[in-house]
C-alpha cells in the first residue's frame, strides 16, 4: 500500500471528528445544567435518571505485619528471629453491594440487595469523581459514599439528529448529578 494511503487511513474521519465535537458539546451543556441532550432523562417528573449495575464501595483497612530475619544454618535447619513492627494500615475500597442509582429532583437513591441509601441534595457537602465512579460526602452520613461501576453503564446522547452511545465515566456521572442539583435548586428558586 502506498505511503499516502496509509496516512489517510490513520487520520480520523469526518464522522469521528463530528462525534468528538458533539460529545464535547454535550459535556459543556451538562456543565451548564442542561439535561436535554441525554435520552431517557426527564426533568418534568420526579425521577430524572436511573443507572443500573452500580457498586457501593466502602473503605476497609487491611493490616499486614511482616518482619524478621530468616536464615539457613545447615541443610534442613533454618532460623527465624521475629522483629516486632507496628502494623501499617492500608486502606482499600471493597464492594459492599451492587444495585441501582436513581437520581430524582430531591436527591440520590441507591437500592441494592442488602443496602438502601438516600441522600438529599441539601445534605451533600461535596462530590468528587474518579475514573470509574463518584464519591459523595454528605452531612448525615458518617463516612464517604463511594459509587463505582460507571463503565458498566451506557448512555445515549442526542445532538441535533445524531445519537451516540457513550460509556459513562466518573466525570460524566458527577456532571449528571451536578446538573440535576442545579435544576433542582433552580426550580426551588423559581417556585418561591
Amino acid at each position: 500500500m502506498p505511503f499516502g494511503l496509509w496516512k489517510k487511513k490513520a487520520q480520523p474521519t469526518v464522522v469521528d471528528r463530528q462525534r468528538q465535537v458533539d460529545i464535547g458539546y454535550a459535556i459543556k451543556k451538562l456543565e451548564q445544567g442542561d439535561l436535554s441532550l441525554i435520552e431517557g432523562a426527564t426533568v418534568d417528573g420526579s425521577v430524572v435518571l436511573t443507572m443500573y449495575n452500580i457498586s457501593l464501595m466502602e473503605p476497609r483497612t487491611a493490616r499486614a505485619m511482616e518482619g524478621g530475619i530468616r536464615g539457613r544454618i545447615a541443610k534442613g535447619l533454618y532460623f527465624y528471629v521475629a522483629q516486632p513492627q507496628s502494623p501499617e494500615p492500608a486502606e482499600e475500597l471493597v464492594e459492599v453491594d451492587r444495585g441501582t442509582i436513581t437520581i430524582t429532583v430531591e436527591g440520590l437513591v441507591f437500592a441494592g440487595k442488602s443496602r438502601h441509601i438516600g441522600v438529599g441534595f441539601g445534605a451533600i457537602e461535596s462530590i468528587s469523581h474518579s475514573q470509574n465512579g463518584i464519591t459523595i460526602v454528605a452531612k448525615n452520613n458518617m463516612q464517604k459514599l463511594h459509587f463505582e461501576g460507571a463503565d458498566r453503564v451506557v448512555m445515549s446522547l442526542k445532538v441535533q439528529d445524531r445519537v451516540y452511545s457513550q460509556p459513562l465515566t466518573g466525570k460524566l456521572m458527577r456532571l449528571l448529578v451536578e446538573a440535576v442539583i442545579r435544576i433542582s435548586f433552580g426550580a426551588d428558586d423559581r417556585s418561591s
